[in-house]
């Protein structure tokens, strides 16, 4: 009996000594294991969130610039489409006006930009007064402007297709003859005039006529200085004619009377208040800003965290399409003939960040060339991002969009 009591009682102390739990110094290790667990674990998550927020915004961009930038090619394509060369009588001065100092309404862009240099305004690439209108000017601006007196420039496109809706892309011929007139239609709603009693689109009438023997698009104006009426009543320009001539009417606005024989929209970078958050410091955005028949500009965003745009044109001899010179004027003196028979080729040199401020990531270069070297000698600028964008550019991103261009109404 005493024998088992005494197997009993040390059973139960070996029992009681398995049983004891673990000791301080064991605890301490299983929780330094853990914490380093948790650093690694949470170290991971955050290089993981930073690289999706990267990725993210990358891609965001991506998708800006696609849309954008496709929306200022194709305005580049069609730079000229639908403007006369000649004018069968001089237009009412209170008629042809294009950019008035009564734009200069709130919100007053692009007027109110600060990138303006001395003596400029929108009013400078004004062709009103001047005489047939230019399809193409650009300027400089004092936006990230250098050393070399270089910024970013300022372009100016007109067209009848740069403004926004459908009828500035509609047009008709109108043949007479003999029997009266022929009227071609596209059977197609989105592209037909509206021919209803209320019908409000304008249009202006082109005459394909020939001076000299040298053929030319003569804006078709009244004797009293008219150049626009609504479709339906576009024959009172169509005034005088002949049996063989043919007279195009091109839509330009759905109800506003017009202030020009055309559409006009400008493309500039400027910094809003407040900038995008995600956009490196002295970045701005692309703007496109239509001019309203009504009164004022209409912005429209492009791109963000744009650092520059650089233009050059390419030009060659007239009746040709060969590109033999590149230059960042305009050919000869840059005259409507001159950008109509020499111009050929349009390029556009756009630098922007993309994604996010990544401070894992170093740009390889302090200078980027925005713009191409020709025959040895470049056009456009050496962009010094250390200069111009300041500490911390080193963190970002950046990429040049090169658009080239041959515009579809200029080559002849």
């Amino acid at each position: 009996m005493k024998c088992d009591n005494r197997r009993r009682t040390f059973k139960g102390l070996v029992m009681l000594k398995n049983n004891r739990g673990y000791t301080l110094p064991e605890l301490i290790i299983v929780m330094a294991i853990f914490i380093v667990v948790m650093m690694v674990t949470s170290q991971g998550f955050k290089t993981i969130l930073t690289q999706v927020g990267q990725q993210s915004k990358l891609m965001e961009t991506d998708i800006g610039s696609v849309v954008g930038l496709e929306l200022l090619r194709s305005d580049l394509q069609n730079a000229g489409y639908g403007l006369p060369w000649a004018f069968q009588a001089d237009p009412l001065s209170t008629k042809y006006v294009e950019v008035a100092e009564s734009d200069n309404v709130a919100p007053n862009m692009p007027f109110s930009a600060t990138f303006w240099e001395t003596g400029t305004t929108p009013r400078t690439y004004n062709d009103a007064g001047l005489g047939v209108p230019r399809a193409v000017q650009s300027g400089n601006t004092t936006f990230n402007k250098d050393d070399a007196d270089i910024g970013s420039k300022y372009l100016v496109l007109k067209s009848l297709s740069v403004s926004a809706g459908d009828t500035p892309k509609k047009w008709v011929s109108a043949t007479y003859d003999q029997a009266g007139k022929t009227q071609s239609s596209w059977n197609t709603a989105e592209r037909s005039f509206d021919t209803a009693a209320d019908a409000t689109e304008r249009v202006i009438v082109v005459r394909n006529v020939f001076t000299d023997g040298i053929p030319t698009r003569q804006l078709q104006v009244s004797p009293g200085g008219v150049f626009a009426s609504t479709f339906k009543n576009y024959t009172t320009l169509a005034q005088p004619h002949s049996s063989g001539d043919v007279f195009l009417v091109y839509g330009v606005d759905a109800a506003t009377d017009l202030r020009m024989p055309f559409n006009r929209a400008d493309y500039y970078v400027r910094r809003p208040s407040p900038p995008p958050p995600a956009c490196a410091p002295n970045t701005g955005v692309l703007y496109k800003a239509v001019l309203n028949h009504t009164s004022g500009f209409t912005e429209i965003p492009l791109l963000d965290c744009v650092a520059d745009m650089q233009v050059v044109y390419g030009f060659g001899p007239v009746k040709s399409t060969e590109v033999n010179q590149h230059e960042t004027t305009l050919p000869g003196s840059g005259t409507a003939q001159d950008i109509r028979e020499q111009l050929k080729e349009i390029r556009l040199y756009i630098l922007a960040q993309t994604g996010r401020k990544d401070t894992g990531y170093t740009h390889p270069n302090s200078t980027i060339t925005v713009g191409e070297s020709f025959s040895g000698s470049l056009k456009g600028r050496n962009f010094d991002l250390a200069d111009l964008i300041g500490p911390g550019w080193s963190n970002y991103r950046w990429k040049v969009y090169t658009i080239v261009v041959r515009p579809q109404n200029l080559i002849q």
